[in-house]
């Protein structure tokens, strides 16, 4: 990065002369000054490079007919804030947590190596397709999918691990180029497992970025984008 054009440093200025000597210190001091927060600006920025740090808007998830008979009476499915404080497995709580603090760094590599995904074996998708998911990036933050009784939130179907497919909106998904490039990530809150959700064309709405997908549990999910 060339600071002297960011800065519009004249370092003609920054000789010390006799007359006026601590005028021009003064200023070269500030020069640096302002060098040293552009350059923590943009390690900030650099940190989770690939999100715009777009949350999943809370919201009410349609539930599909067929899943319909799992919500318990007076529940209802919903996607919520990420709280990995409520989150069994201490690996899944610590991915969601960096992942979506702006002032750390995560990549993909390091989080299938922390959830001890072996990435010698083929990877497959809830459809069967097979994956590198290494060329997949974190397009959004992590947000949680869960039961809630307008009280209390819960990330399982009375103990019990179970799919539902439901409808939700995707800031994220609004009007992208190829739904093909994008996937769903999803971990496991209680036994650390991941699985990636492909998103057929014809379930993708890409105006609002309404989707529709069989989550295979509940808890956290974020976007992925296929990396150029």
């Amino acid at each position: 990065m060339n600071f002297e054009k960011s800065l519009n440093i004249d370092w003609s200025e920054t000789k010390i002369v006799k007359k006026g000597g601590r005028r021009v210190m003064k200023k070269f001091a500030a020069i640096l000054c302002t060098a040293a927060i552009t350059l923590g600006t943009v390690c900030t920025a650099f940190a989770n490079p690939s999100i715009s740090y777009v949350t999943i808007e809370p919201q009410d998830a349609t539930v599909a007919e067929e899943s319909a008979a799992l919500i318990p009476e007076g529940m209802k499915l919903i996607v919520a804030e990420a709280e990995p404080d409520n989150y069994e497995n201490e690996v899944v709580a610590e991915i969601v947590t960096r992942l979506n603090d702006p002032e750390q760094m995560i990549e993909m590599e390091e989080i299938l190596e922390m959830l001890e995904v072996d990435l010698t074996e083929e990877i497959k998708t809830e459809s069967g397709n097979v994956i590198d998911p290494l060329e997949y990036e974190p397009i959004s933050e992590f947000d949680d999918l869960v039961l809630s009784d307008d009280m209390d939130v819960y990330y399982d179907f009375d103990g019990e691990v179970k799919k539902v497919k439901a409808t939700i909106e995707v800031e994220a998904l609004k009007e992208v180029e190829d739904i093909k490039n994008n996937l769903l990530m999803q971990l496991d809150q209680k036994e650390g497992k991941v699985y990636f959700i492909e998103i057929e064309e014809e379930d993708y709405v890409p105006e609002t970025g309404e989707i529709t997908v069989t989550f295979p549990c509940l808890g956290p999910f974020c976007v992925l984008e296929k990396a150029e």
